[in-house]
């Protein structure tokens, strides 16, 4: 009977030195270290000491994250006084109760005015009306023309941009001075504190009439016409006759 060979004994596995253990907890320690300065600060909580996060447009990450977490965390969200904005947040209620809807409207300071008006245009005649307005205040609107009418509905603001000072600044918001527009309708919230309405063209060979109608927060409408500038004095509400009496009508 032949004996069976013999295994070599086994032997430990080496083991490091206090000095390699330390040298690669620091190694371990410094890579955390710049990931957490380089990345993790500058996407989750924007800190970007070094700038490297900007130019890797991870602080945009923090940004983009942060009015979600605000949002359902419960803030309110409303649009500050002065806002040109209305952005609705619906924040359930704690209690069970109806939600509540946050940044729904822009309070204004006073009362609004009306407007109602009938103009006849002669063939290649411009015009304009501008309503003053604050920031954030609302204009409701509709003007049709018994021809179609070449127009831009712009605004001048009383500050403008630095360097435009001394111009003929302006911003557009709609522009149609190919075909025009025999009507438009809207609603137009004022981006900064100014007069902001419409120039309208006759580029046809006759007469247009054009009717103009709005409500909204302004002080006073401008009339440019034939190169004069007129302020005209727009229809406060409360000095209307009450209702008319009608018979309602049954819907169901």
């Amino acid at each position: 009977m032949t004996a069976e060979p013999s295994l070599p004994p086994l032997q430990a596995p080496p083991v490091a030195s206090m000095g390699k253990i330390l040298a690669a907890t620091v190694v371990a320690l410094i890579v955390a270290c710049l990931i957490l300065v380089v990345v993790v600060l500058p996407a989750e909580y924007g800190i970007d000491p070094l700038g490297t996060g900007k130019r890797l447009g991870l602080t945009d990450l923090a940004k983009a994250s942060d009015q979600p977490v605000r949002q359902a965390a419960g803030t309110d969200t409303r649009a500050p006084a002065g806002s040109t904005t209305i952005v609705p947040v619906l924040v359930p209620s704690p209690a069970g109760e109806a939600p509540k809807v946050t940044g729904a409207f822009i309070a204004q300071p006073a009362g609004f005015q009306m407007d109602s008006r009938e103009i006849t245009l002669a063939a290649g005649e411009g015009m304009e009306i501008k309503y003053n307005m604050k920031k954030g205040a609302g204009l409701v609107y509709s003007w049709t023309a018994s021809a179609p009418l070449s127009f831009e509905f712009h605004g001048e603001p009383d500050v403008k941009p630095a360097g435009s000072e001394g111009t003929d600044y302006f911003e557009s918001y709609e522009l149609d001075d190919k075909t025009g527009k025999n009507q438009s309708h809207g609603t137009f919230v004022a981006p900064s504190t100014g007069i902001h309405g419409w120039f309208w063209e006759n580029k046809s060979q006759g007469n247009v009439t054009l009717k103009l109608v709005s409500a909204g927060f302004y002080d006073w409408i401008m009339q440019n016409r034939m190169d004069k500038q007129t302020a005209l004095k727009p229809i406060d509400p409360s000095t209307l006759p009450g209702h008319p009496k009608v018979p309602d009508e049954v819907l169901r």
